[in-house]
């Protein structure tokens, strides 16, 4: 009775306030009381940022980081595997500069969705959320940054969780949404693609006014319902996301961490190097990776993108010689900047998509592979992951996975783990049914984290 009592008295005001609904926004009083006993015994986190650069369609897992020189023709494709600066990993010979720095990430072969082949719309949920999500008839689970947002939110003048560009590849309903409620969906935009916004970002003093505005219709609309209802305080929260969306967009430290004028030629040109005007699948821009650092270095927790479009299912290896190089550039760039920077081993840099290539493509001029569920890779780097690694095996074909297989709630739980989030806290959705960051009791990827 002690320690509760404790705990207890160290609630303000402003906490009864904020839980006397009970279940409004999908918070509790025993919500608060058990996130600050799980808070008092989490070990301190290996990871305290997040970047998630999404592969839409699935990357060829055979002639990118799993490749198979040994098998036949109509399997290994054209491309040509080259030697790492890590012992016995070979990668694909478009990816010069990442074979160079091999000792700064890990490889792994062995998580898979083991989905029917070419569901495009459980796939993309099922990895950002570490739960198998449905398009629809299933719980809308959270991304990883929305529940950051929830458990352990950045500042007020930046995103938590910050999409650039387009979400929703392959995705018949949005991901963006979940059962947290609307408050901790990501924050979306493109300054790369809407020139006109990121002016007006970079050019506060003429917005303010226009926002404040806005901010006072939005009061003066909500004033009468809640004097009405008398809820003010219970819906502060709701309140505060609102203004913080009005503040973020008239914040300096967003402005100056979207300002690309600030670096130099040679550093923009080493994210671009291998980046073409045209192409014939949609590429992507490698600048996310760019955009990604600096809100990293400004701050925020966590900053998801999409590079291009990777359903190639024909002229496999003429899409492959575009954007291979732009990711190896990208990609090399990005772990260089934050290891130079200190910043490398507090912030998780994940590559992956939806699934794998199947590794039988044929010969012809326009061979290509289709989906395959049963293999693929994932990249990552930093937070906590080893230097220099590889986890699991697939077959002389790269087919099926043959040694240390893991599920996708594996890999969830690992990403919480080391984001110092236990995957078994309990949140409340909007309707307050109790559910688990990821349900399912599966093991952590421990060979995978140093």
């Amino acid at each position: 009775m002690k320690n509760a009592c404790a705990t207890f008295r160290q609630f303000h005001r402003r906490d009864f306030l904020r839980v006397g609904g009970a279940s409004l926004c999908g918070v509790s009083l025993l919500d608060l009381l058990q996130a600050r006993a799980q808070a008092a015994g989490q070990p301190t986190p290996k990871a305290k940022q997040l970047i998630v650069c999404w592969m839409a369609g699935g990357p060829p897992h055979t002639d990118m980081f799993d490749m198979k020189p040994e098998s036949g023709s109509d399997y290994r494709g054209e491309f040509k595997p080259i030697k790492t600066n890590l012992p016995g990993l070979e990668i694909c010979e478009l990816m010069p500069k990442l074979a160079k720095m091999a000792d700064k990430y890990t490889v792994i072969r062995s998580v898979t969705t083991m989905n029917k082949p070419g569901d495009h719309g459980r796939a993309p949920m099922y990895w950002l959320t570490g739960n198998p999500r449905l398009p629809s008839g299933t719980a809308k689970y959270p991304m990883y940054g929305s529940v950051v947002s929830k458990l352990r939110p950045g500042d007020d003048d930046l995103p938590t969780f910050t999409v650039l560009g387009k979400i929703d590849h392959h995705i018949k309903n949005s991901i963006a949404s979940s059962f947290l409620g609307p408050a901790f969906n990501p924050f979306i935009f493109d300054p790369l693609e809407s020139k006109d916004d990121i002016a007006k970002m970079l050019s506060p003093q003429i917005e303010a006014p226009a926002f404040a505005r806005q901010t006072q219709l939005l009061q003066a609309l909500d004033q009468r319902l809640r004097r009405q209802d008398g809820v003010d305080p219970l819906i502060a929260g709701l309140d505060k996301h609102q203004q913080t969306a009005f503040d973020m967009l008239r914040s300096p430290r967003l402005r100056q961490a979207l300002d690309l004028s600030q670096e130099d030629d040679k550093t923009i040109a080493r994210y671009k190097d291998s980046h073409l005007d045209k192409y014939r699948y949609p590429s992507g821009d490698p600048l996310h990776f760019l955009m990604a650092r600096r809100l990293i270095e400004a701050g925020a927790p966590v900053v998801h993108f999409s590079l291009g479009y990777w359903d190639w299912h024909g002229e496999n290896f003429v899409a492959g010689r575009q954007q291979i190089p732009m990711f190896d550039s990208g990609m090399s760039a990005l772990l260089q900047d934050l290891d130079d920077r200190g910043l490398l081993d507090s912030t998780i840099v994940l590559a992956l998509g939806e699934m794998g290539r199947k590794p039988k493509c044929g010969t012809g001029a326009k061979a290509g592979r289709d989906h395959w569920d049963y293999a693929q890779f994932v990249f990552a780097a930093g937070g906590g992951f080893q230097r220099g690694c590889v986890v699991g095996a697939t077959d002389k074909l790269g087919e099926q996975v043959t040694d240390n297989f893991y599920k996708v709630e594996s890999f969830g739980r690992t990403l919480y783990h080391q984001l110092g989030i236990d995957p078994d806290t309990i949140v409340r959705t909007l309707g307050n049914r109790p559910v688990k960051l990821i349900v399912e009791d599966a093991p952590i990827i421990k060979e995978a984290l140093a």
